[in-house]
């Protein structure tokens, strides 16, 4: 299988700055500048023999200035006109051209510094990166694509068939693959998620770098009110399709989970924090199942019947800290250590009748007063939708 390989801080491949150095294999790229982006061109080793052509070298010239002037910006060297043609022994005006090149047609993010005397990156996590990409990879990221279709029609949407699309648009010209085809044969049903608003997830994720407290209004569900709350972001994660932050929370003075979602104004502030003493998120995020945590250890046991285990050993583990045990009889024994017993309790009934919870006794209690509930439903055969005549 074919390979793309783009090395930019070893050049090796490359030979007098000008020409390609490869391996006699059956399919080689060639790097060529094009537009605003970075795009592979396959070749025939038969067609080695244009390697040499003036627009070519041209290209791959610029292609090491690039390079070599991306790697200075990100050493912070600020490289300017004078010191790239020193460097490359060209005029300070192909040097300039060069900057030019990579500032309006590559729309790199790079500025002139006067105090500095040099060019710099005014988007501090900006640079190339070296790409080492096979046909496989590339379907993984197409897949992955089809996957975030949920947030279509979102901000986040946008924001990800935006990468997505400058990705496919680098790549898909290297390899003799029929995307569409291979998109087609695939498909994904995500499940139903909350909206999230893309510049709260980019506020919170430079908070998050840059170690810098927040204050937001918090829309509380359970009590259907809002709460001004400070906190340190920790973390975001995603469970089953919804962004949570994880943060230390002021108000509770413990770290606490945030819907991403129910977060109505953020305020990055200026105050730094300090990562909370002794706290492991490893260990954190291990402690609940679900997204549901609480204060103390407690152990639970199930027992799926033998039919529904049929179902649970082909899934992976439900929880960090499970243990599976196969019974005689064909049943599946799962014992795990959770801090709360709402989700193991949604996560249980699910299953009907095809399994038991064992312990703890708090537990056992919690189904059977919400089957009660269900049944004092179910028992009353009025629907709740009828409508009383008044004749």
């Amino acid at each position: 299988m074919p390979k793309i390989f783009v090395e930019l801080n070893t050049p090796s491949w490359i030979i007098d700055s000008a020409i390609f150095s490869v391996p006699e294999v059956e399919n080689i790229f060639r790097l060529k500048l094009t537009g605003h982006y970075l795009s592979y061109h396959s070749l025939h080793t038969s067609a080695m023999k244009d390697r040499n052509s003036k627009q070519s070298r041209e290209h791959i010239r610029y292609l090491v200035r690039v390079f070599w002037i991306d790697l200075e910006l990100r050493n912070h060297r600020y490289p300017n006109a004078n010191t790239i043609a020193e460097h490359f022994e060209i005029t300070s005006k192909t040097a300039q051209r060069t900057l030019d090149f990579m500032k309006d047609q590559l729309k790199m993010p790079i500025a002139y510094s006067a105090e500095h005397r040099g060019w710099y990156y005014y988007e501090p996590y900006f640079g190339l990166v070296t790409v080492e990409m096979t046909e496989g990879e590339l379907i993984t990221i197409l897949l992955a694509e089809k996957l975030l279709r949920q947030y279509r029609g979102t901000a986040l949407g946008g924001q990800i068939e935006q990468a997505v699309s400058k990705i496919l648009q680098a790549l898909t010209n290297s390899l003799s693959i029929d995307f569409k085809s291979m998109t087609d044969a695939y498909s994904f049903e995500a499940p139903a998620t909350t909206e999230i608003n893309f510049e709260t997830m980019r506020s919170l994720d430079r908070a998050i770098s840059s170690q810098k407290r927040i204050s937001m209004k918090y829309y509380v569900a359970s009590r259907g009110e809002l709460s001004d709350r400070q906190v340190d972001p920790l973390h975001i994660r995603n469970f089953a399709g919804e962004w949570y932050l994880i943060a230390w929370d002021h108000l509770r003075k413990a770290p606490r989970d945030f819907l991403v979602s129910r977060i109505r104004e953020l305020n990055v502030t200026k105050e730094h924090f300090d990562w909370p003493k002794d706290f492991n998120m490893d260990e954190y995020l291990n402690q609940g199942f679900g997204m549901i945590r609480g204060l103390q250890p407690i152990q639970v046991e199930i027992v799926f019947d033998e039919y529904q285990s049929r179902w649970m050993r082909e899934r992976s583990k439900f929880h960090p800290t499970e243990e599976r045990e196969e019974l005689p009889d064909g049943r599946l024994r799962v014992r795990m250590q959770v801090t709360a017993l709402d989700g193991v309790k949604r996560f249980v009934m699910q299953y009907g009748a095809h399994v038991e919870v064992i312990q703890p006794e708090e537990l056992r209690k919690m189904i059977r007063e919400e089957i009660e509930s269900m049944q004092a439903i179910y028992n009353n055969r009025r629907t709740g939708c009828e409508v009383e005549n008044d004749t």
